[in-house]
């Protein structure tokens, strides 16, 4: 070793590391004068575009945290056949699997530009941070965590390959007030409780979106920004829009701002739909009540839409005009089509035979006068299918979601879950 290297790094350099390992979450928990003696104990190791850094199958001792650059996780599920599973950037880590239990590594990291990562080595590690520390148990947690995730990561992976696409549900209401944004909301919730991590809402209701608001979620991304980066970094940014609820539901907001309104077209949903239908099992879509070019791609690929109907003459007229374009002019079978009727007044003055008369068909779905709940839900940020299961919202979900997924209500309580989708938090 040289005189240079055995004196440490320089201070630019330490003072560098330490602001990258303040970014690691494990390492909240410790001491500044812990970090600085693990900023002089790691290793820089700078790393080209395109490189492996640690191979699935592989040993190792050492976990890497990014200081600067962007690199992927994948899995290779079968011969030649890789799966990637997330997305890593400064301040992330990955390699803590081998680095605690000794273990082959679970997946294969690959940058994806020029990296500087940091090496923390097992040696290192417990030579620095007392075996008791918070940090080293959190790790011990991750660990576990990774060994029960990964395999059933992969498995949901495997099940929603591209020849297995998502199954598209469009939520639409030519009139405003009908509960639709609170409905699509919870029949994602109900489908989640069966499939966590499956399920992606897409709030389409433009130019304002509220489905985050009433999921208490603080949106980051958007479509409308993901269509603003490089075409080959599109799928990244999309899937960086995503929140992750802790119902098991996704949610990728269209727009963040009104303005962002503009940058929704035709031609990005398709594509956006075209990347998430390999993704996800079901993708529900929001609407605005206009029936604009955005909508109409929206309901033209849908394999079933919820149309959300209020007892209400008015917007009984709408709706038997709806049915007629979506027959004569869009094509859409009425098989495809679930008519739902929210009640919003506890009374109604028109009734159900009234509506079904009205229609010339069928109401699958009638949702009972659930009185102020669902503004109760909203102002806390809850979901009636997750919080209070025997409000009439809720009931309607489920059995909305039920039809979606082809169960009976009492079938879809035995199915048991799938795997949740760990996204670009995902850790190996």
């Amino acid at each position: 070793m040289s005189d240079v290297q055995s004196q440490g790094p320089a201070p630019d350099e330490l003072r560098a590391r330490f602001a990258t390992l303040e970014r690691v979450a494990i390492l909240f928990t410790l001491s500044d004068n812990i970090l600085r003696a693990l900023a002089r104990q790691m290793r820089p190791v700078p790393v080209k575009k395109g490189v492996e850094v640690i191979r699935q199958g592989q040993t190792g001792d050492s976990m890497f945290i990014i200081a600067s650059g962007r690199a992927e996780v994948v899995v290779e599920e079968s011969r030649g056949h890789y799966i990637t599973i997330a997305f890593l950037g400064a301040g992330d880590f990955f390699g803590e699997m081998a680095l605690i239990s000794e273990e082959v590594r679970s997946a294969t990291v690959r940058t994806l530009e020029e990296c500087l990562l940091l090496e923390l080595d097992r040696k290192t590690l417990y030579e620095t941070l007392p075996a008791d520390s918070d940090a080293i148990i959190e790790l011990t947690k991750l660990v576990d965590q990774r060994k029960e995730t990964l395999p059933n990561l992969i498995a949901r992976a495997k099940m929603v390959a591209p020849e297995q696409a998502a199954s598209t549900v469009a939520v639409y209401s030519p009139k405003g007030g009908a509960g639709r944004t609170t409905m699509a909301v919870n029949v994602a919730a109900a489908l989640s409780k069966q499939f966590p991590g499956e399920v992606l809402l897409v709030d389409l209701a433009l130019p304002y979106n509220h489905t985050a608001l009433l999921s208490n979620l603080v949106p980051t991304g958007c479509l409308a920004l993901a269509s603003q980066a490089p075409a080959a970094n599109f799928e990244e940014a999309v899937l960086g829009a995503i929140l992750h609820h802790s119902g098991g539901m996704m949610l990728l907001p269209a727009v963040l701002k009104p303005e962002h309104a503009d940058l929704i077209n035709p031609a990005l949903i398709s594509q956006a739909m075209g990347l998430l239908s390999n993704t996800f099992r079901y993708i529900i879509f929001d609407l605005g009540v206009q029936l604009n070019e955005n909508t109409l791609t929206v309901l033209e690929h849908s394999q079933r839409i919820i149309l959300l109907a209020t007892p209400e003459l008015s917007t009984l007229k709408d709706i038997s005009d709806l049915l007629n374009i979506f027959t004569n002019v869009l094509q859409i079978v009425p098989g495809r089509v679930i008519i739902a009727m929210n009640n919003k007044i506890a009374k109604p003055v028109v009734g159900r035979e009234d509506v079904e008369r009205t229609l010339k068909q069928q109401i699958n779905v009638e949702i009972g006068y659930d009185g102020s709940k669902a503004d109760e839900a909203a102002v806390k940020g809850e979901i009636l299918v997750l919080t209070d299961a025997r409000s009439s919202i809720a009931r309607g979900a489920e059995h909305l979601a039920s039809m979606i997924a082809g169960l009976k209500p009492d079938d879809a309580k035995a199915t048991g879950g799938f795997a949740k989708k760990l996204g670009l938090n995902i850790k190996v």
